[in-house]
């Protein structure tokens, strides 16, 4: 359930590519996001997943814990501190039965019924594809993500500010790919407790405003940096 940096960098993409084949990460934010009470108090929600013996395995191969009653306590942690807010309905009975709808084996699946259970609600209908399907060659860091603007004819990369830590932006430019360095600021809006809390799952953003989310998500300030502009 990702925050809305997630959603408003998918919404201004014409392309988005999940990075499926990658490692996974543990106690990063595959498998869980944060949430906050009415009383300001900030807490995590999450999904148990079988990491033991396997520290190299994809994203894309992570096992969820089913030994563990893992949906009663995600659904009653989003219940016991959303329950009064003003749009909690109809949205957690539709999170409910997502969660519920079978048994997940795979940490990918339910993420990506998630995934899209907020495209729906944010109006955003940006293509996506999946880096495991693609011949990428044994590509790593800075090379796979210009190997993926490659192949999907990119003009320009969307990027994080994170980005600038390991992209080698020269490779980019003789390759003719922009990269549009997004430094996103999400807009604050109300949420059941005071001050705002930025960085939340979007969960918290839905569940406060309703259909008025997808106008919350583009108001956010994104200062756009371009650098690599030319194109080959």
């Amino acid at each position: 359930m990702p925050w809305t940096g997630f959603f408003a960098k998918m919404a201004r993409a014409d392309a988005y590519v999940v990075l499926d084949h990658v490692q996974f990460k543990k106690r990063y934010f595959e498998n869980r996001n944060r949430i906050v009470s009415a009383g300001g108090k900030v807490g995590w929600v999450g999904v148990p997943v079988i990491s033991k013996g396997a520290f190299d395995q994809a994203i894309n191969q992570v096992r969820i814990d089913n030994s563990q009653p893992w949906q009663r306590k995600l659904l009653g942690t989003i219940a016991h501190t959303y329950a009064k807010a003003p749009c909690f309905q109809p949205y957690f009975d539709e999170l409910q039965a997502i969660v519920t709808a079978r048994p997940f084996e795979r940490l990918v699946d339910l993420n990506l019924e998630l995934i899209g259970f907020f495209r729906r609600h944010l109006g955003i209908a940006t293509p996506m594809a999946f880096s495991s399907t693609m011949a990428l060659n044994g590509h790593k860091g800075s090379d796979l993500i210009l190997e993926i603007c490659r192949q999907h004819h990119a003009r320009q990369y969307l990027c994080g500010a994170s980005g600038k830590d390991y992209l080698v932006a020269a490779d980019f430019q003789r390759a003719g790919v922009a990269i549009a360095w997004l430094n996103y600021r999400p807009a604050a809006y109300r949420q059941l407790g005071a001050p705002f809390v930025a960085g939340m799952s979007a969960l918290d953003l839905l569940f406060n405003h309703g259909k008025a989310s997808a106008a919350v998500v583009m108001a956010a300030s994104v200062n756009k940096e371009t650098t690599c502009t030319s194109w080959a």
